[in-house]
C-alpha cells in the first residue's frame, strides 16, 4: 500500500500538473477536472503557494448565478529553471529554460570528448550555465541528449558510434557525489521528443515521431559515419517508448547490406561528399523518405516532427516525405498525417533534455516543492 506521503505527492503533482496546463484555472475547475473533494484540492494549492510554486492570478468572472469571483491559479515560472545541453563529437549547445519552458539563455561551444572526461565536460558546462542564468532562481536539475545506445534509467550509454565509446560507460555512477543536483542523460532523438511533450500546452499529443536529421560537420564524424545522422523519437499513447531493451528509435536503413557505421546504403565515400554532392544528398533524403513512410504508415503516426539541421538545407524533407508516404500507401483512402519542422531547429535536443527532466521530475514526483 502507498504511504499517506506518497498519494500526497501524487496529489499535489496531479494538480501542480494541471494548473501548468492551464493558468488561470480556478480551485473549483480545478476540482471538478480531477475529481478530487474541493478541500483536498484548497489545501492542497494552498501548500503549493506556501512553497512557491503556484501564485495566484487575479479574480475571473462570477458565473450567471452569480457569487464571489472565482480566484485564478498559475504556476510561478520564477520558481526554478532547468538545464538541457546536447553533447556530441566536437560540440555542445546548451540551454536553460523556466518553468513554462521558455528559453532565459543559450550556449554553444567546441568540445573534445571521451569517456574518460564526458561527466567533467557536463559538470562544467552545468556550472557556467547555473552561474551566468540562475542567479536569481533555483536550479532543479539537468538533462543530457546525446547519440547512441542509452539506457536513460540507469543513467549509461551503452554504445555510441558518433562519440566512439565501444563499452557501456556508467555516467550516472561518474557523476554521482560530484553534485547534488538530478542529471538525467537520453538519447538526442528521444529528447527532441520529450521537448515536444513536456512543454506543450497547447496540442495533447499522443501518437508522433520525432525524426532528428542533422548533418555532420566535423572530420572525425564524417570519416567514421558519413555526412548525415539520423535518430527517432517514439511517441505512444502520450509517452515517449523507448522499447525493451531501450533502444527503440535507432535507425538504421532497411536498404544497407552487411555490417557497418553507416546508416545508409551508400558507400561511406559517397556520404562524407552529401553536403557538396546534390545528387549524393538527394539520394539520401529519398532513402530516409522511404523508410520514414514505411515506419508512420505501420504505426499509424498522425503527426511527424523533423528537427535537426536538416531545415536549413535542400532539398525539402517533408515534400519528398510526403510523396513517398502517398506511394507507401495502398488505399484509395488518403492518409492524414501532419508534418512540421520542429520550431527549435537545431536547439531540439538540448530544449528536450530540459523537458525530459522536467517530466521526470514531475512524473516521479520529485519536483522540490511537490511535498513537505
Amino acid at each position: 500500500m502507498p504511504r499517506n506521503g506518497d498519494v500526497s505527492k501524487r496529489t499535489a503533482s496531479r494538480i501542480f500538473r494541471a494548473i501548468w496546463r492551464n493558468p488561470g484555472i480556478s480551485r473549483i475547475d480545478l476540482a471538478k477536472q480531477l475529481d478530487l473533494d474541493k478541500s483536498t484540492v484548497t489545501n492542497q494549492v494552498a501548500a503549493l503557494m506556501a512553497r512557491g510554486l503556484v501564485n495566484e492570478l487575479e479574480q475571473g468572472e462570477a458565473s450567471s448565478k452569480g457569487g464571489r469571483r472565482p480566484i485564478q491559479l498559475a504556476v510561478n515560472n520564477d520558481y526554478g529553471r532547468f538545464i538541457g545541453m546536447e553533447i556530441q563529437l566536437g560540440f555542445y549547445q546548451a540551454v536553460v529554460v523556466d518553468m513554462s519552458g521558455e528559453i532565459m539563455g543559450t550556449t554553444r561551444g567546441p568540445i573534445d570528448t571521451n569517456d574518460a572526461n564526458f561527466a567533467d565536460i557536463v559538470l562544467s558546462i552545468i556550472n557556467d550555465m547555473e552561474k551566468d542564468y540562475c542567479c536569481n532562481s533555483v536550479l532543479l536539475g539537468a538533462g543530457v541528449g546525446t547519440a547512441g545506445l542509452i539506457d536513460s534509467k540507469k543513467g549509461r550509454i551503452r554504445y555510441s558510434v558518433p562519440l566512439g565509446i565501444e563499452k557501456p560507460f556508467d555516467f550516472a555512477k561518474a557523476i554521482a557525489g560530484r553534485t547534488k543536483l538530478p542529471v538525467f542523460i537520453e538519447n538526442d532523438a528521444n529528447c527532441c521528443a520529450w521537448g515536444e511533450l513536456a512543454f506543450n500546452r497547447k496540442e495533447d499529443l499522443k501518437d508522433f515521431l520525432f525524426a532528428l536529421v542533422e548533418y555532420r560537420e566535423d572530420e572525425m564524424s564524417l570519416k567514421r559515419c558519413g555526412g548525415m545522422g539520423v535518430g527517432f523519437g517514439i511517441v505512444l499513447g502520450g509517452k515517449v517508448h523507448t522499447g525493451t531493451h531501450g533502444f527503440a528509435g535507432e535507425f538504421r536503413s532497411t536498404f544497407c547490406k552487411g555490417k557497418s557505421p553507416v546508416q545508409f546504403s551508400l558507400a561511406k565515400e559517397e556520404l562524407v561528399t552529401l553536403r557538396s554532392n546534390a545528387d549524393v544528398l538527394a539520394n539520401t533524403i529519398e532513402e530516409l523518405s522511404r523508410n520514414m513512410a514505411m515506419l508512420i504508415n505501420t504505426m499509424d503516426f498522425s503527426q511527424v516532427f523533423i528537427g535537426g539541421n536538416v531545415e536549413a538545407f535542400d532539398p525539402d524533407l517533408p515534400v519528398v516525405l510526403k510523396a513517398k508516404l502517398e506511394e507507401n500507401w495502398m488505399y484509395a483512402t488518403p492518409k492524414d498525417v501532419e508534418i512540421r519542422y520542429s520550431s527549435l531547429q537545431d536547439k531540439a535536443v538540448a530544449y528536450g533534455a530540459a523537458g525530459m527532466v522536467f517530466e521526470r521530475l514531475l512524473s516521479e514526483h520529485q519536483l522540490p516543492g511537490l511535498g513537505a
